[in-house]
Parts: structure tokens; sequence; C-alpha cells
């Protein structure tokens, strides 16, 4: 069997597509199939008549496109197989009745992969009946061409693939820009633009989800999730006193404080001005404590640094509720009971932690020795 049969230009590389979120996609208002980069097409042909094929060749070959020529259907897709997506031709003429695999089936193939739908696929046949272009246009076919070929038509046909191709081509670009968009646009909307932390949006999305998960061990992904609410401790006379640029300097750097002690399953988002929600599964009430009280004394170890000559002592209170089994809740309940801890919290004094566990029906308050 005779190996792949390489025609005038060396081997290029396919359009490239956009990087999806890169610095150098193209905006999406500015795509057009045009700027897609224009580079010598690579043509495949298919047949396994050795005039026929090099004919096309030499047509092809005249209008300075990159051709390459095959026997079989079997050789040629055997090829494709170690062809990076990359590298796969721009446009394929392949007969329809070959030995082994037919160009009915090698068309079949290879639209049934995404790659091969962006290859233009021309067949070329004998067969004038209906049914039989039926079947063709069935298996992923873009266009005829009849037996015996004529060289203009062919080089219409050519054009005419190719010119679709690369507007197909754009399309898909456009189409992936236009995802890494609206992927930008969630993200942006499930987050605070102050302080970089999730919003209260996020927090809807997701709290259901994660009480979901919350059940017996060997049934549930957890058996507890941990839910605190903070607050900023004298939010007010921080505004009132300075100004509300620094509150904003205070509420940024306070979050850095937290991302900083977060642990890797935790969540962090802002519920509404000085407040946070932070949720953090498979914490028992015991680990809950200890982890609410390192949030709490991250904050109040310092004080915060608004300006090069102005430093803030802050602190926070911290009212949370320990979900599992036994206290299921909905989400809108959970967090009004995290609120009702954090309300008890900020009447023993604030700058504390307090926690509430609805499956003992009590509230636990740590000693004042306890804060460290």
């Amino acid at each position: 069997m005779l190996s792949a049969e390489l025609e005038g230009w060396g081997p290029s590389p396919s359009l490239v597509p956009a990087r999806v979120g890169g610095t150098e996609s193209l905006p999406l208002e500015e795509v057009s199939w045009s700027q897609v980069p224009a580079q010598v097409p690579c043509i495949w042909v298919i047949d396994d008549d050795p005039v026929n094929r090099c004919y096309i060749g030499e047509v092809l070959r005249s209008s300075n496109y990159q051709v390459e020529s095959w026997e079989s259907g079997q050789s040629a897709w055997e090829h494709l197989q170690t062809l990076d997506e990359s590298e796969w031709p721009d446009l394929i003429i392949c007969d329809w009745v070959m030995p082994g695999l037919s160009g009915v089936e090698f068309c079949r193939r290879l639209k049934n992969s995404a790659a091969g739908q962006f290859v233009y696929f021309l067949l070329l046949t004998a067969r004038s009946e209906v049914e039989d272009r039926v079947q063709g246009l069935d298996a992923g076919a873009d266009e005829f061409i009849a037996k015996p070929v004529d060289a203009e038509e062919l080089q219409a046909r050519v054009r005419a693939g190719l010119r679709l191709q690369r507007l197909t081509q754009a399309l898909a670009q456009a189409n992936r820009q236009l995802r890494a968009r609206n992927e930008l646009l969630e993200s942006l909307s499930l987050t605070d633009p102050l302080t970089g932390a999730l919003n209260r949006r996020a927090l809807d999305q997701a709290l259901p989800h994660l009480l979901k998960q919350v059940g017996p061990r060997g049934q549930a992904r957890y058996r507890y999730l941990c839910l605190l609410m903070l607050d900023v401790d004298y939010f007010k006379q921080v505004n009132d006193t300075y100004g509300h640029f620094i509150g904003d300097c205070v509420l940024q750097a306070l979050v850095g404080r937290l991302h900083n002690q977060l642990r890797p399953s935790s969540l962090l988002y802002r519920y509404g001005g000085e407040e946070f929600v932070c949720v953090t599964p498979g914490l028992n009430p015991a680990r809950c404590h200890r982890y609410a009280e390192s949030l709490r004394r991250a904050i109040a170890k310092r004080p915060i640094d608004v300006s090069p000559k102005c430093s803030l002592p802050v602190t926070i209170s911290i009212g949370g509720i320990v979900i599992s089994e036994d206290s299921p809740l909905a989400a809108e309940a959970a967090l009004q009971k995290a609120d009702e801890a954090l309300y008890q919290a900020k009447q023993a004094g604030r700058n504390r932690v307090h926690l509430f566990l609805p499956s003992l029906q009590e509230n636990y308050c740590p000693s004042p020795d306890s804060r460290g």
C-alpha cells in the first residue's frame, strides 16, 4: 500500500482557535470570518483511482493549496487518528466507492467527532440518484462532485467550501468567546465588588445545595455543616468618625485576614453591610467553635492599618449554628438561627463567639477564658 503522497506545500497547522478567556481573544463584536487566520488551506484527496487522485491533486496544486493524497479511506483514517485535531485538514475530497472503508463511512466517522464538524467534506461520485445523494448527506457530506471531474467546477466548489469552513471556524470562535464572557459575568455577579468575597446571591444559590448534602454517615456527603455569621463590632462608629472610605478599607482588610485564616473547604460571603457568612462543611460543634474562635482572634489580635498613619482596633462578633442529620433546617431557617446566635454574642458584650445547637435545644457560649 502506498504511503501518503505529499504534493505542493509542506505541512502547516490548521486554523488556530482563540484562547478562551485569554488576553489575545478578539472582542466579540470584532469577530468576522475574514479575521480567522488566513493560512494555506490543507486539502486531502482520497481516491483508489490513481488517475483521478493525481488529476485532482494537480488542479488543486495549481491554486496553491496544500494537498495530501491517499489511495484508500482506511490509510487516510488511520493517519488522521495520529494527528492532533489542530492538524486536521480544512477540506476533504473523498471518493464514494472504495475497497475497505468507503467514502460514506469515512464521512460518517469524521462528522461524529467534534473536530470533524469543522472539516468541509466533498463526496466524489458518479451516482446521480436522489436516494444516493440523501444517503451521502445523511452521513454528513457537505457537497458532491460528479465524475468525471471538471477542473473549473472543482475549483469553484473548493473555494465555496473553504469560505464556509472559515465562516464556521469564525462562528465557533465567537461562541467560545461568548461562553468565556458569560462565565466571567456569572463570576462577577456572584462576587462582592468591594471586598472580593462571595455575595448574597452566591449564598442563596449555594446554601440549599450544601444543606441537602448533610445526613447520616455513609449516606450523605457531610455529617455536619457549620454556618457562622460574623459582624464587625461598632462599625457605624468607624464610618461616622473616619468616613465611609476608611470604613471600606476596614472591610477590605478584614476580608483579607479572614481569607488567610479560612479552611480550604470554607466559603465566605458578604451578607450585607458589615455582616459576613462563613459556611464550612464537616465541622462538628466542638471543631466549629474552635474554628470560629480562630477567625475572631485573627481580627482582634492586632489593629487594622487603614493608612500609613492610621490603625484602628477592630473586633468581630460571631454567631453560629451546626446543622446535622438530627437538626435539618432549610436555608432561610438556618440563617435566622445563626443571626439569633449573633445577636446573643452582641448582647453578651461583643468580640465573642456564640453557637446555637438546635439538636440539643441549647445555646453554647464560651467562658471569657476560652476566648483567648
